[in-house]
């Protein structure tokens, strides 16, 4: 008996802990399909923006694709939410079986009593059973037994109407899922329709950048020679600083060994090789600890503008358009509205501000050993050497000849390129 107590208490717990596990699925899905419609309206947002431009060119098709991206990822969520809800009817059905075959045995064991009180009465009368009582002890007993009967006869009745009400309820909840189910299955299909439409409007620019192949081709070797330069400054700017960090880390442990053979005592063994307790490095106490904290923020930062979208991502990868152009990117390229805030990820020290044809203005922040970057700005309001604050805004980004708002993010350590992606907080 004990075992199966303990069987029925395991089974329990195990239910509750699914069904949580399943709650929490459900919020995170909730969240994200919250997301994904909100980066669907801003991406909705600055294709329209732009539509009243004249100059019409690529940028559209990426903007679209994007667009397209999340329609997809959105209807993905909405499918897997259709399968929780489905889950959930039919764990409600089982519920609801469950509470029907109870309220139907409920009904069947009051029948049974009504029918014992009926043949009972037929045989004697309450009123003559309790006054043929013998003595006043036996009067007594039966007035209490003729009690009980009234009671267990009102138990029954709470009983059933107990079980009629859970039953109610559940067939409720059953009537709100699949209205829920009905909601998702439109929203589904909304979705659908409308990601149509977009990759028809996207087929209409990609045949209107048809016969334009060369001029495209120019405008992505003039914009791969501004990364370049803005490569090969930034580059620079690092390895100096590198550098000059290197000379500081040395100066101060020179220091410090200066300072502690002055301040041993003497000894006869000249020959005996004290250990050095603390690995040498060229990195000083204070820049470690900057770069410690930017490392303990991965796929935390803020995204270096309050709201856009990845038009270009990290790496080398095959163009939108054109065949057997691959495009390199040291960074990401942000695409946001107009006149936006360019904003510090990560509290840092302004090291360099350069202008880059074709890029605009750039700030580059140090973080310790690390670094970001921030292009395509049309303006900068922080100035060399100002120490940042998180979010702190550096300038606003610059408005390209097609009429996209677009910020270039890059993320280094050292002299080796991250990928950005994987350090911003996930939207």
């Amino acid at each position: 008996m004990k075992k199966l107590i303990k069987i029925s208490v395991f089974v329990s717990l195990l239910f509750v802990l699914q069904n949580n596990i399943l709650a929490q699925s459900r919020k995170e899905l909730e969240k994200k399909k919250k997301q994904t419609e909100e980066q669907i309206k801003l991406t909705q947002k600055i294709l329209n923006e732009t539509k009243s431009k004249k100059n019409k060119g690529l940028k559209e098709v990426t903007s679209i694709s994007r667009l397209i991206e999340k329609r997809e990822e959105l209807i993905e969520t909405i499918n897997k939410e259709i399968n929780y809800v489905a889950s959930d009817i039919d764990g409600k059905l089982i519920e609801i079986d469950s509470v029907n075959e109870q309220y139907e045995q409920q009904k069947k064991n009051y029948s049974k009593a009504v029918l014992r009180n009926y043949k009972s009465k037929k045989v004697y009368n309450n009123s003559l059973y309790l006054f043929a009582a013998k003595s006043f002890n036996q009067l007594f007993q039966r007035m209490k037994f003729s009690k009980y009967l009234s009671k267990a006869q009102e138990k029954f009745l709470e009983k059933i109407n107990d079980e009629k009400i859970a039953l109610e309820r559940k067939l409720s909840e059953l009537k709100g899922l699949k209205v829920s189910k009905e909601y998702l299955a439109s929203n589904k299909k909304e979705e659908v329709k409308k990601m149509e439409v977009d990759k028809e409007e996207k087929k209409k620019y990609v045949v209107s950048l048809t016969g334009k192949e060369e001029e495209l081709k120019k405008s992505l070797e003039q914009q791969k020679k501004a990364k370049q330069n803005l490569n090969a400054q930034i580059n620079a700017i690092i390895s100096r600083e590198i550098a000059e960090a290197k000379k500081k880390a040395d100066i101060a442990r020179q220091k410090k060994k200066t300072e502690t053979k002055t301040n041993e005592p003497k000894t006869t063994k000249t020959n005996e090789k004290k250990p050095n307790s603390q690995k040498e490095t060229d990195v000083l106490p204070e820049v470690k600890l900057l770069s410690d904290n930017f490392v303990a923020n991965k796929g935390k930062l803020p995204w270096p503008v309050e709201s856009g979208f990845i038009a270009d991502k990290f790496g080398t990868h095959a163009h939108e358009k054109l065949d057997q152009v691959m495009i390199q990117n040291n960074g990401i390229d942000i695409r946001t509205t107009s006149n936006a805030n360019v904003r510090c990820v990560h509290k840092g020290t302004v090291s360099a501000i350069i202008s880059i044809p074709g890029m605009g203005k750039a700030v580059l922040v140090n973080h310790g050993e690390y670094y970001t970057v921030y292009s395509k700005l049309k303006d900068i309001r922080v100035s060399q050497g100002e120490e940042l604050s998180l979010k702190q805004v550096i300038g606003s980004v610059a408005e390209d000849d097609e009429g996209y708002s677009e910020v270039h993010f890059e993320v280094w350590y050292n002299q080796d390129k991250q990928n950005p992606e994987i350090w911003l907080v996930r939207k």
